[in-house]
């Protein structure tokens, strides 16, 4: 069985997650920004790549994360 917050309860859990949605979304926008900077280069080379008969090999993740 389930206990109901007091609205001190319920006022702190309300903050705390407007606090976590807020830095989601903040990283999400950059991702997304990220996204628009890097994705276009790497379809074109990868059509590229494919119209000369050659298929990519997978992704390297470290490299796309400049690690």
């Amino acid at each position: 069985m389930t206990t109901r917050r007091t609205d001190f309860e319920q006022a702190r859990a309300n903050a705390l997650k407007t606090v976590r949605a807020a830095v989601r979304l903040k990283h999400s926008i950059a991702a997304d920004e990220e996204l628009n900077r890097l994705l276009p280069e790497f379809e074109k080379q990868f059509t590229k790549s494919f119209q000369n008969g050659v298929l990519q090999s997978p992704v390297d993740i470290k490299k796309v994360l400049g690690v």
